[in-house]
Parts: structure tokens; sequence; C-alpha cells
């Protein structure tokens, strides 16, 4: 009963509006985005509802991980996230794969030619060395490149101070238990420094460092008639250095060099207990730089090398060494039409490439064998693009774009994109139409070509569409979006069983045409002289003849209420529902996948956060699950129960 009326008052709180982006007290039609056209440009402006996450509302959430964060907003579903701290991710952007995501960092492209999907792997990056995440859904590849189909996640890290020095330190520390359990202590701590400055001179530096220790949680979850499983710990480390120089006039340039390792420990895949465990280290540098040569013109530079090391170390041992470098070079320049009207315009090249390494140790050998050679195992891109938005004063806005993508191992193939949109004026009020259509070109990830296991040189790249249609309204500090959109996806790369019998397996194209359709409904307000602050969004996804998507919810809600109780002092409260899902396991002793569902869930957190008068340190604290729900994520693997978190966060 108390379920029932948690939820509804969630729902009804929603309904009032639903939210989707930074919500401090501003006009947000006048909130800048760069993610839709790589120009600085007004919400209102953009030919797509962006996400944006502000380094204030990472604040609001210190105990938070990217994670956490992307999964509270709608079309979004990182699955794993909720529960041990060192399960694998899996990127469900509507209705999507993790091969359809592309992350940048700085706005360079990056991955991990080691992974399956050649995914980023999130798990890398603490929440506190982040300024803020941009989210632009949608094929974007015309703008992107290849794998910018589902969505296109641009992390942008701490930049210096603008005074000489400031110091932030933040540490917590909480519970991470299941919720069949009860408390045992404390189980996980984090602790953050960051300082960074300027000179008068324009120099600028920056260091973070970050660690987390997390323990408590098992991976999988022992069956009803064995004794609990052992907990799994999670423990990372993150370095970041940054230099760079601002005349803060024309001219900017930053380098940083990250370095970010983590020992996951894991289950067997059978789901019995076991010691096993992951090390994954990567060493990433970086630069940016932009130059604006004239009023009209500005030059911009972005690279990003990574050297990825994972070590496996169970009974089936493995290590893969990856190297990755990508190279973003474009012409940004506008043309005046009008007082009000121009056409801005992007020439630009981007470059990428990746290799790996592979060694296992074979049945009854003692020692590791190499597998994969980075002679072998590499492919470069080479893409020249050109986008053009036309912005006019009567409220019409379209965003072009065209790019060649040129890879080395398959032929030359043109994505392209055509987004429209009109904004009308009434009164203090702004009414958004908008529209797109936009393809994709995704080529196989180096796993899935040259494993010596699984790979097949023989597959072919996805290609998508995708059509989206809807409309904002913004009115000062409220805002709501509704957007339909529909992704049709040929030559689908899957994993499947070509022979049963002789347990082969391999990575193959889908023959038929698939296709991906969904809602979302998204949006915010406050009330009471920003005194409360309201946000949720609702999504829906479907794919063709698949009732029940393999780990995404057909129905997903979100919202949050954010209150400020007394001076200096908020309470915010979140749910979360996420419908039914579906998903498979293989049964040892029939020697298949078995199709199962997984049971709907909701979830109820808490956070509070206290500052001190005329001091830069607040307080922090919160309940997870405050319901103490029991679910899965996965079939098989555990999620976390009710938990506490306490901590403090200063600066000088």
């Amino acid at each position: 009963m108390i379920k029932n009326i948690i939820l509804g008052s969630f729902l009804a709180a929603s309904a009032v509006v639903f939210a989707q982006v930074d919500t401090t007290q501003v006009n947000l039609e006048d909130v800048v985005v760069t993610a839709g056209t790589k120009f600085e440009t007004k919400r209102k402006d953009s030919g797509k509802p962006v996400i944006k996450i502000t380094r204030s509302d990472i604040d609001k959430q210190s105990a938070a991980s990217i994670a956490d964060l992307l999964n509270q907003f709608a079309g979004i579903e990182i699955n794993g996230a909720r529960s041990n701290a060192g399960q694998n991710l899996g990127y469900f952007i509507r209705g999507g794969n993790n091969r359809q995501v592309s992350f940048l960092i700085d706005g360079a492209q990056v991955s991990d030619a080691s992974n399956i999907a050649s995914d980023f792997d999130l798990r890398l990056i603490n929440l506190d060395q982040v300024e803020e995440i941009e989210i632009l859904k949608g094929a974007s590849s015309s703008l992107y490149g290849s794998n910018a189909s589902t969505a296109v996640i641009n992390i942008k890290l701490k930049e210096a101070a603008r005074e000489k020095l400031k110091v932030t330190l933040s540490s917590f520390l909480g519970t991470n238990t299941p919720s069949e359990s009860s408390m045992s202590g404390v189980d996980e701590f984090n602790t953050n420094i960051y300082a960074s400055g300027r000179a008068a001179n324009g120099f600028t530096y920056a260091a973070g460092f970050s660690h987390q220790s997390t323990d408590g949680l098992s991976a999988a979850e022992a069956t009803e008639a064995a004794p609990a499983n052992k907990s799994d710990a999670f423990n990372r480390i993150n370095v970041l250095a940054r230099i760079g120089y601002d005349n803060e006039r024309n001219f900017k340039l930053s380098s940083y060099v990250s370095f970010d390792e983590y020992k996951a420990e894991f289950d067997n895949f059978d789901l019995t207990d076991a010691d096993n465990e992951t090390y994954s280290k990567q060493l990433r540098w970086g630069t940016n730089v932009n130059w604006k040569y004239s009023d009209k013109g500005e030059l911009v530079y972005a690279d990003v090398s990574t050297h990825t090391k994972r070590d496996t170390r169970s009974d089936f041992p493995s290590i893969f060494n990856a190297d990755g470098y990508s190279l973003d070079l474009y012409n940004k320049y506008g043309f005046q039409l009008g007082e009000s009207s121009q056409i801005k315009t992007i020439l630009g090249f981007n470059f990428r490439t990746d290799q790996f390494e592979s060694f296992s140790v074979p049945f009854g050998a003692n020692g590791f064998e190499q597998d994969a050679d980075t002679d072998d195992v590499n492919a470069q891109i080479y893409d020249p693009y050109v986008n053009a938005v036309y912005m006019s004063d009567f409220g019409l806005n379209l965003n072009a774009g065209l790019r060649y993508n040129n890879h080395s191992e398959y032929d030359g193939q043109l994505v392209y994109s055509l987004n429209p949109s009109y904004a009308f004026e009434l009164g203090a009020t702004t009414l958004k139409a908008y529209g797109s259509y936009s393809t994709a070109y995704i080529t196989p990830s180096l796993f899935q070509l040259f494993d010596t296991s699984f790979g097949n040189e023989e597959l072919q790249p996805e290609e998508n569409r995708t059509i989206e249609v809807g409309a904002e309204i913004f009115s000062g500090s409220s805002s709501l979006s509704v957007t339909f959109f529909n992704r049709k996806e040929e030559n689908l790369v899957i994993f499947t069983t070509i022979d049963p019998v002789n347990f082969i397996s391999q990575y193959q194209n889908v023959d038929n045409e698939l296709t991906a359709r969904g809602v979302e409904v998204a949006g915010q307000t406050s009330l009471f002289n920003n005194v409360v602050q309201l946000n949720g969004n609702y999504s829906f996804t479907e794919r063709d003849n698949a009732p029940l998507i393999a780990k995404i919810p057909k129905h997903k809600v979100n919202g949050s209420a954010r209150v400020n109780v007394l001076p200096r002092t908020f309470l915010t409260a979140r749910y979360q529902y996420n419908e039914g899902r579906g998903d498979a396991f293989f049964n040892n002793q029939t020697f298949a996948n078995e199709a199962v569902v997984l049971n709907s869930y909701q979830l109820v957190d808490l956070d509070a956060t206290y500052k001190l008068k005329n001091k830069q340190v607040t307080f922090f604290g919160g309940v997870s699950n405050l319901l103490n729900d029991e679910y899965q994520e996965i079939f098989g693997y555990q999620t976390r129960g009710r938990n506490y978190k306490i901590g403090v966060r200063l600066a000088f």
C-alpha cells in the first residue's frame, strides 16, 4: 500500500511538468548548448532537445556515478549501474546498444578497441573530475562520425579556476548491501581532491586525484538453496593533470593527461561464487585548441590518445592491450545575411585509428600465448565533413550536414542529416517545433572482425536511419518537450551460435531490417520563487516483434522534487520506475540460451545538503532504494538494496 501511495505522489508531481535539463533558476530558452551544431547555441534555437548536466547538477548528487546520473534522463538506460560497482555497463539508448553510442571527452572521440563493442568504459571516469556533460540523442554521424547512431555523450573535464589557486576537497562513506542483507558496516569510501588556478599571464594549471573503494555486494546472486556469495570488491584510482594558456581574447590551449585504473572482482559466468578479478587501466592524454582568427571565424582542434590494458584473472585468463587515437579539426565560420539572420558553417576532418593485441592461456598450456597482433588487428577512419546552420530572423532554423566515411576495411559511405526547427514567440513563452532525418554508418569493432574465436571478417557495416519529430515549450524556468522517434537498422551485428553441437559461435549480420520506435516526454518547473523544483520524464521504447526488449524497459518514469526547506538546506526526493524487461541466460543443463522476464521495479532515493553560512563547506547525505525493493537488472546478478551515504565537500 505504501509503495502505491509513494508511486502515485511522484507521478502526480511529474504530471505537473517533466524535466530534462539543469535545474537552476534561469530562463531555460537562454541556456547555451553546443552538441547539436558544435556552435554555442541558445536552447530555443537548437533543432534538438540537448540534455545539459552542469556542475551544479553534479554537486547536488555528490555520491553518484556518471552511470547513475545518466540513468535519470529520458530514453537512456545504463544497464548495470544499480548493480555491483564493477558490473559491465550496457548503454541502451533509444532501443540501441553500446556500438551505437559515441563518447567524447573534451570534444574528442574516445573508445576502447579491446572491448567487444569498442565502447568507452564509463567505470574509468570519476564524476568529481567532470565539469559538465552534454547528451545529443538521435543519429548524428554527419557531425560526429561512426557509432553516433542513438546518442553522442560529450564529457567535459574540469577547467582551471579563475583565481590563482582554488582547492576543492570532497569525501563520503556509505553502505553497499543487497536488499536481503542487513547493514554490516561501512562498505564504500570515496575521496577526491582537485586544485587549479591561473596566472596573470594567462597560464592555467590543474591537478586532481580520486580514490574509490567499494565492497559489500556480490556480483552474482546465489540461488535460494545455496549460501550467500562472498562480496566482490571494486577499487579505482583517478589522476588528472592539465596545463594550458588562455589570453581571454581569441586563443585558448589546454592539454591534459589522465591515469585511470580499477580492479573489479567478479564471479563465474555460470553464477557460481569465484575469486575472479578484472584489472583495467587507461592512460589518456589530449589537447584542445581554439583560435578565433576573426569576428566570424574560429579554428578548433581536439585530439585524444589512449592506451588501455585489460587483464582478466580467472579460469580463462586473458590480456588485452589497446591503443587508440582520434583527431577532430574543423573551421567554424559565420555569414551574416541580415540584422538577425545568418548561416553558420563547419568544414572539418576527423581521423581515428585503433589497434589491439591479445593473449590467452590455451587449454593444456602453462603460460600466455598471443592470439592477436596489432599488425593484423587495426583500422583507420578518414572522414571529411561539412555542416551548415541557417538561422532566420522569423523563427526558422535549418541544420544540415554531410560526411564521407572512409574506413580502411570498407568502401566509402556518405551519411547525412537534415534538421529543421521553427520557434514561435508567444509573449513570454516560446514554442518550438522540430524534426530531423538522419543516417548513421556503424563499422564493426575490431573484436567483431578479427577475434580468433568469434570474429568474422565478412561482416558488413550497420546502417541506421532515424526520423525524429517533436515540440518544446519554454516559459521562464519551466519547459516541456515531447519527442517521437523511429529508427531503422540494417545489417545489425549480433553474436549467434552457428553450430550448437560443436559449440561454435560467431558475430554475424541480421538479414532482415529492424525498427526501434519510441516517445520521450521531458520537462521541469520551479514553484514558490524557486523554493520547490520539480523534474521528471517518461520514455516509451519498443522494437518490431520484441514485446520485451533485452534489458530495456518498455516504459520508464523518472521524477524528482527538490525543496529549499531552510536557508542553504535542500532536500531532494527522486523516483524511478522500470517496467519488466527481457533477458536471457545460458543453461548449463540444456546448453542453450533461455529467455526470461525480469520483474518491474521502482526506486525511491532521498538526498539532503546543507551549506555553512559564509563558508564553502557543504555537508550531504542520502538514502538510496528507500523502499528496499528487491530486483535484478541482469538475470542472476545482485543489485543494491537500501543503503546510506554521508559526506562533506569544501573549497578554499
